[in-house]
């Protein structure tokens, strides 16, 4: 985005906070070559996140299927946090033309009157309904606030457990990591590399085989 939509986009989050109040988190994720970013931030003790925090796993899958394409924005997916909350998430596509500059994400925390529900319920003898692990099965995003969170609940291995994989799994790693779209956060390459304990000059180039491979 540039400058001027930038600076509109930051007012909006704030007007929104205000507006919808502490329960719903609001968004603004910037998006370049340079990789992705959030700019701003509001009620960010939902996700526990902040203005440094990587883009989640689930919106860089969408940057990379380039699902904006296809539609202006999602509404009411399930996320989780670190927290353990049922989230309802919803994402606007900032688009110029069929490009993608920025994406603003609205996450409302629900698990208060859910659970007021629930203690209702429980009055009269009636199981709950809105069963908290349940919400967290189905979620399609963590909300996480770190890159190594992201690439471990890729993987699913530990950065501990990575030393003693072979070349070719390695390759394997950042292959799916390539799918996934993590490449698309800024820096993400020196996080990839610490966390598979490899250089970044090798990670350049597993990543530079992976495109040409593509290419073909």
């Amino acid at each position: 985005m540039d400058k001027n939509l930038k600076n509109i986009y930051i007012k909006f989050v704030n007007f929104l906070a205000e507006i919808l109040g502490e329960n719903y988190e609001i968004v603004l994720h910037d998006i370049s070559e340079e990789g992705s970013k959030i700019v701003a931030i509001k009620n960010s003790h939902i996700s526990g996140r902040n203005i440094n925090s990587p883009m989640t796993g689930f919106a860089l899958e969408l940057i990379q299927s380039k699902r904006y394409l296809e539609c202006d924005y999602l509404t009411n997916y399930k996320a989780t946090t670190r927290l353990n909350l049922g989230i309802s998430g919803s994402t606007f596509f900032i688009k110029n033309g069929d490009k993608l500059e920025g994406m603003l994400c609205i996450n409302y925390d629900g698990s208060k009157y859910a659970k007021i529900v629930n203690e209702i319920l429980s009055l009269g003898n009636i199981n709950p309904f809105l069963d908290p692990k349940m919400f967290m099965e189905d979620a399609v995003e963590q909300l996480s606030d770190s890159i190594d969170e992201i690439i471990e609940n890729i993987l699913s291995i530990k950065s501990s457990d990575t030393k003693d994989l072979k070349p070719k799994q390695k390759s394997q790693c950042i292959s799916k990591l390539y799918e996934k779209g993590i490449f698309n956060i800024k820096n993400a390459i020196p996080a990839v590399a610490k966390y598979l304990n490899l250089s970044e000059p090798s990670v350049y180039r597993y990543l530079q085989k992976i495109q040409t491979s593509k290419n073909l």
